[in-house]
């Protein structure tokens, strides 16, 4: 209602201006033409009434090209304003897309998490004849240290191996994929596997960013976890592609050495070289199979890089740790 009202007063003042001109320039005009136009003899003086009104058309018309050159100018500023409008409500869209992505994104993230939760509550492992059940977290403990393997020995008899600790001890790594133990975990390392690939995988994050995710998804595992994520991603089914993930984004930064075993292919080093555990344990080494399958050569697949146990802040700290430590042992071995 307000611009229609804004728009009749405008109309109604252009006719007024248009009209005060007109009458006002013919008047002009008349008593111009009348007190300094010399007439010949015998004509009227009215009669230049006309050709002199021509001036207030040409002044007219000076006016209406003055105010379409205005109208252009005012049209371009207008132009330019819709312009930087329209960039700014580009810009609020963008930042809008982007943080409903950053929404969907977390989202999923968080409800993979949840859904590792419960894959780790569902775990299970039953016994009859001993009456043994172990569920949830617990199964990562129970079946590193205490799970029964049975093997038949030489002389075709069944020999019992306590935990998967003994049994990587006595058969070693490369016999990680015969064993039935890691079977338990196979739906539960498949999807930890998805959810650190979902993040990585995402375009919306900084290497930050990520890194900050995954340190959610390590702040969720438990030593035995880690202990079990560090042979996993050696094996066969985690090398190569969940072991880069590993070591892009330190999953195994808070692992403990000690909770490591010893795999037959790291224990058979000392006796072919004629030396002693003890030496290790006596420099402050924990003897486990971290000091032999850590590397500061990102491109030895066979061996962790040291990333995988230390942040990038840490890193240059770690690749001199493991250094050091690979020196020591190649001057003992």
């Amino acid at each position: 209602m307000v611009k229609k009202i804004n728009l009749t007063v405008t109309v109604t003042l252009a006719v007024i201006v248009c009209l005060v001109l007109c009458i006002g320039g013919m008047f002009l005009s008349h008593w111009y033409a009348e007190k300094y136009f010399e007439v010949p003899c015998g004509e009227n003086p009215q009669a230049l009434l006309g050709d002199s009104f021509g001036a207030v058309n040409a002044l007219i018309s000076a006016f209406a090209f003055a105010g379409v050159i205005v109208a252009i100018f005012i049209e371009r500023n207008e132009l330019r304003l819709q312009r930087k409008d329209l960039f700014v409500q580009q810009q609020e869209f963008a930042i809008q897309n982007e943080t409903l992505q950053l929404q969907r994104f977390e989202n999923t993230f968080f409800n993979m998490l949840t859904l590792q939760q419960r894959i780790v509550f569902d775990l299970c492992y039953k016994d009859e004849k001993a009456g043994k059940i172990v569920q949830g977290r617990e199964l990562f403990f129970f079946s590193f240290e205490e799970m029964p393997h049975w093997e038949k020995s030489k002389n075709e008899q069944k020999e019992m191996i306590i935990g998967m600790r003994e049994y990587l001890a006595i058969n070693g790594l490369s016999c990680y994929d015969d064993c039935h133990t890691p079977s338990y975990f196979d739906h539960y390392f498949r999807h930890l596997y998805t959810i650190i690939k979902f993040i990585d995988n995402s375009d919306l994050l900084s290497f930050e960013e990520k890194y900050k995710y995954t340190s959610m998804v390590r702040a969720t595992l438990s030593r035995y976890e880690l202990v079990w994520l560090f042979y996993n991603g050696l094996s066969i089914v985690g090398n190569p592609k969940f072991k880069k993930f590993i070591e892009r984004y330190s999953l195994l930064k808070n692992i403990r050495e000690d909770l490591l075993t010893l795999c037959k292919e790291n224990n058979d080093i000392f006796p072919d070289k004629n030396i002693n555990r003890n030496k290790l344990l006596y420099k402050g080494y924990s003897g486990t199979d971290y000091n032999f399958w850590v590397t500061a050569d990102n491109a030895d697949p066979t061996k962790y890089y040291v990333g995988a146990f230390y942040s990038k802040n840490d890193l240059p700290e770690g690749i001199l740790a493991v250094n050091e430590m690979q020196n020591f042992i190649a001057l003992e071995m």
